[in-house]
């Protein structure tokens, strides 16, 4: 039996102990509001790029630097922004004043960001057999106002944003409040589950399951490179497998 075989086994017979997840892009839907963002701030400036190169390398960012103060993001800028292919021709001030607008605009459209379809749904079920978590690089305050709106902050027993976990992900140690929380424990007992490389990363060298789910900006073709124990399009591809 393979890994994957292995995982979608224990998933079904409620053999694991607990479930982390990430939180933008794998259970808050962020891609059109990223796109918009994006859109919104090149076309004022009549820049033009490729869009999917453009949604990659800016979710990427995104994902790394929204719990950042912004005089951290200001100091760090030169060597954050220099991987941003689709500004590399434009002056260095010009590229941060840019990148500092779409972050603005992003988090101004991300406070009504939907869930993904099926969240919902999933949590319910996972919740009855499972303790689960969230381990994130948004704020932990941010993530509360999305849970508690959409009636979900009861399913979970651990909410971790940027400001409780002492280092990022795809450091192994991002992961380590959720493990704190058990006197004792097995590290093949926990599942990491998200939509980033940082979170298969962080998740399998920690020593847990994981899943890549392609819900938010990075491609099934990426994420497969990282080597995710499951790697599904949608978390309702989930439910439909925990059902059968």
């Amino acid at each position: 039996m393979n890994r994957e075989q292995q995982l979608v086994e224990r998933l079904r017979s409620g053999s694991l102990r607990a479930i982390i997840f990430d939180f933008d892009g794998t259970l808050l839907d962020i891609r059109e509001i990223l796109e918009k963002s994006i859109e919104e701030i090149l076309v004022e400036k009549n820049i033009k790029v490729d869009m999917e190169t453009t949604i990659q390398e800016i979710g990427a960012l995104l994902e790394t630097i929204q719990g950042y103060p912004l005089p951290r993001v200001l100091l760090e800028s030169y060597d954050i922004f220099k991987h941003i292919t689709s500004l590399q021709n434009l002056s260095y001030f010009k590229q941060l004043r840019i990148a500092v607008e779409i972050f603005a605009k992003y988090l101004e459209y991300s406070k009504d960001a939907p869930l993904l379809s099926g969240v919902k749904s999933l949590l319910k079920k996972l919740s009855k057999s499972y303790d689960l978590f969230i381990v994130s690089h948004n704020k932990t305050d941010r993530i509360m106002e999305h849970l508690e709106k959409e009636s979900i902050n009861n399913y979970f027993k651990g909410v971790y944003g940027s400001d409780r976990i002492p280092v990022q992900k795809p450091d192994p140690m991002a992961l380590s409040p959720p493990l704190e929380t058990y006197n004792t424990r097995k590290r093949d007992d926990f599942l990491m589950i998200g939509d980033m490389p940082s979170d298969i990363t962080a998740g399998s060298e920690a020593g847990f399951w994981t899943i890549g789910v392609a819900s938010g900006v990075s491609k099934k073709e990426i994420l497969l490179e990282y080597g995710p124990d499951l790697l599904i399009d949608t978390l309702e591809e989930l439910l439909e497998i925990l059902k059968t």
